[in-house]
């Protein structure tokens, strides 16, 4: 079953583990954290419009390992809301700003979740759509 808050704890724990994976603080092999946490079949819309599936993710963020380490990095995720609520999947909306030296970005994002015992939070991302945000 998917309820709000294992889909809210998945949406911060995955992005604070991006900011940690870029800045180097965590270990290399914790990438496996991100591949549990998304369906095989996932598949992502950047801002850009461009579709990446899992292995294209997964392997993007591998080449990105501590990429900002050094310099300030914060992701900010707000206004998490559950669109629709089904037993095993839900649909949620929130916005996610990104913060890199005196650089700020910030994006919408609709995500598909599904329920998963075997992930950190419960809930695997089957679907992300993004879109960019003036800042």
């Amino acid at each position: 079953m998917v309820t709000p808050s294992a889909c809210w704890a998945e949406i911060n724990a995955l992005h604070e583990f991006f900011v940690a994976w870029f800045d180097g603080s965590v270990p290399r092999r914790e990438l496996s954290r991100l591949e549990r946490a998304l369906a095989p079949e996932f598949e992502m819309v950047t801002t850009e419009g461009e579709r990446v599936d899992h292995a294209a993710l997964v392997d993007g963020l591998a080449e990105s390992y501590g990429r900002t380490e050094g310099e300030p990095f914060d992701i900010e995720v707000r206004e998490v809301e559950v669109l629709e609520l089904f037993e095993d999947h839900a649909v949620v909306r929130y916005e996610e700003w990104q913060r890199r030296g005196e650089e700020e970005t910030g994006r919408v994002s609709t995500a598909l979740f599904r329920a998963d015992a075997d992930t950190p939070e419960g809930v695997v991302w089957v679907t992300l759509q993004e879109t960019a945000l003036e800042g």
